[in-house]
């Protein structure tokens, strides 16, 4: 667990997608990368305090997916009329469609 710090952005976006493991999960919370948080958001393994923090993100892209979690109990709900937010792309194929993309 101690060599999570040193995982790339694949890498740890497929362990933010996959992994039953809260530890590893509250760990990757503080992760630069946008993708890994917004992959957290996602994974249903995550629990309410994470859930719970990762709605309070800077980012939309992330905070936006924390509040439709079923984890998520609180009552902000962040909104978003934006392409890129509301993105559906699977986390690991942005690398390769974002800059592609027609509707940004």
């Amino acid at each position: 667990m101690d060599n999570i710090n040193k995982l790339n952005e694949i890498e740890s976006i497929k362990l933010a997608k996959t992994t039953k493991d809260e530890r590893i999960l509250a760990k990757l919370l503080s992760s630069p990368f946008t993708t890994v948080r917004r992959s957290i958001a996602k994974n249903r393994n995550a629990n309410v305090h994470i859930i719970n923090k990762l709605a309070m993100d800077p980012s939309n892209n992330v905070s936006y997916w924390a509040t439709r979690h079923p984890n998520y109990n609180n009552k902000r709900l962040i909104h978003s009329n934006e392409p890129c937010v509301l993105c559906t792309i699977d986390e690991l194929q942005y690398i390769n469609t974002c800059h592609t993309c027609q509707l940004a």
